[in-house]
């Protein structure tokens, strides 16, 4: 079944691919989400990214739904988003934020977007403790460790990695002190900011279509590969992450049916990194494991250049170079000790994944 919507998502990219290089973007906030109706500029790209991530409601809504579903699971049922919980407090925060950014108060906006998150990171550690909080760190440093090769889903690399290991560091701090609320919020906004940057990304703005659909098909590989390395006996751990993986791949094709393709695509690229960390279970890689994710690389990459055989479409072609580039820079990295170049394996085999 997932299979099949793999395939069906990628039908149309793997002929055309992306929309050609010169073409103009549209603008980022057009179509049936983001709309502009207070005719309000949207932050430019390089304002702080505090700022950009109080005046987006889509990163605001997609952070106070992961947190719900960070705290359910297949026999935990998910905790109630309406009236009177933390997230519908949350969310008042964060719209509040949203029309002080309108009104042009910025510090205000911050300040509020500060409140809302702190509001869903008290929820999560009073719901998943010291537990939750490591997932975070896990899944902060593991943009961390994808980002250098990460030019196809980012823009500012430099600056993005910069502040995200400015946030981890501070979380750090903050955790030593006791205070895993106030860690638990500095990596809340982590994961905001790389949402805002991913949907600011070229090739999103020049066809949010295909890059909703691409990004879809490499979470649903992301989840059956997860699935096929953990095999019949997962951890309460890893069923807890493979739920909550499942589940934003659920959120994503919603809304890429309806036409939200911001929200798809943060969903789904949200979906593809945690997948690893179910693998993983929040925990560093140990040296088997790192073999376990090379040789999957290399047996995915296998596998797709015989299925596009030799006469691959350019967009075909461009996926599987980029595989084979993941996979190599990861090779560099953990030949140089540097143990992150498993997040490059796992993104390479995901890419690979879906040409077949």
């Amino acid at each position: 079944m997932r299979r099949e919507l793999k395939n069906s998502l990628l039908g149309l990219f793997l002929v055309s691919g992306l929309a050609a290089c010169g073409e103009n973007p549209v603008d980022p906030t057009a179509g049936t989400e983001g709309t502009n109706t207070n005719n309000v500029a949207e932050p430019s790209i390089t304002a702080p990214f505090e700022v950009q991530v109080a005046a987006d409601e889509t990163t605001a809504e997609v952070v106070t739904e992961d947190v719900a579903l960070s705290m359910s699971s297949p026999t935990e049922v998910a905790p109630s988003e309406g009236d009177g919980t933390p997230f519908a407090e949350a969310r008042l925060k964060f719209a509040a934020a949203r029309a002080a950014y309108r009104l042009g108060d910025e510090e205000a906006a911050k300040a509020l977007a500060l409140e809302a998150r702190l509001i869903l990171a008290e929820a999560l550690i009073e719901n998943r403790g010291e537990e939750g909080l490591d997932a975070l760190f896990a899944r902060v440093e593991h943009l961390i460790d994808r980002i250098q090769e990460a030019d196809d889903e980012f823009e500012q690399l430099d600056r993005l990695e910069d502040k995200l290991e400015e946030l981890v560091e501070e979380a750090r701090a903050l955790q030593a002190d006791g205070d895993l609320v106030g860690a638990a919020e500095r990596l809340l906004l982590g994961l905001q900011i790389t949402d805002v940057v991913r949907h600011r990304h070229r090739d999103f703005r020049l066809d949010p279509v295909t890059v909703a659909r691409f990004s879809i098909a490499r979470a649903v590989e992301a989840l059956e590969l997860a699935q096929g390395l953990i095999g019949d006996g997962p951890t309460l751990k890893q069923e807890r992450v493979l739920f909550h993986v499942g589940e934003l791949i659920r959120r994503a094709v919603f809304a890429a049916d309806h036409e939200a393709y911001r929200r798809a695509v943060v969903l789904a690229r949200r979906a593809e990194s945690r997948a690893l960390l179910a693998v993983l279970e929040c925990e560093p890689p140990s040296e088997e494991e790192v073999q376990i994710l090379l040789e999957l690389a290399e047996s995915q990459i296998a596998e797709a250049e015989a299925a596009i055989g030799d006469a691959p479409t350019p967009a075909q072609l461009a996926i599987l170079n980029r595989a084979k580039r993941l996979k190599a820079v990861g090779e560099e990295l953990i030949a140089n000790g540097v143990w992150r170049g498993v997040a490059l394996f796992w993104h390479s085999a995901v890419t690979a994944g879906v040409l077949f």
